[in-house]
């Protein structure tokens, strides 16, 4: 099993249709791995609810949100996580957050755009881009076909 948190940034952007990853992030959404569990900071899924509820169809934003909900387990951060993140040496505060949290809720990987803003890391988390996860995604699905076959 392997256990991701997502930046909220990454499926903001595709949300917003304002990168490249927008294509990528709803693929791998819609075909995600059995043994992958995906998870998101509270925090990171108040800033999507946000702006999704700022669109002008409403409604396509209540169906897109459910429909990551469905998807995406919500890890709550919490005064030892903001803490945590504080001391962490990783400059950007946010994704300081997301690194405390998915270290304390011991997850695998974070999957982000921006894999610099967690470059100053100590922790043995992975830090993955799209094109990554796509790899690992790949490799998973040809480990388990070779083990079923």
């Amino acid at each position: 099993m392997i256990r991701i948190l997502w930046d909220a940034d990454l499926i903001l952007e595709a949300l917003m249709n304002r990168q490249e990853f927008t294509e990528d992030v709803g693929k791998i959404l819609n075909n995600v791995h059995p043994l992958v569990e995906m998870y998101i900071t509270d925090i990171g899924w108040q800033k999507i609810y946000t702006y999704a509820r700022c669109l002008k169809n409403t409604q396509t934003a209540e169906i897109i949100l459910f429909w990551l909900k469905d998807k995406i387990e919500v890890c709550l951060v919490d005064q030892h996580i903001l803490q945590t993140a504080r001391l962490l040496p990783v400059r950007d505060f946010e994704s300081a957050v997301e690194f405390s949290c998915a270290s304390l809720y011991e997850l695998d990987a974070i999957v982000t755009h921006k894999p610099e803003d967690f470059a100053e890391s100590t922790n043995k988390l992975w830090i993955w881009s799209i094109s990554e996860l796509w790899l690992r995604a790949y490799l998973e699905n040809q480990l388990q076909g070779s083990i079923s076959s």
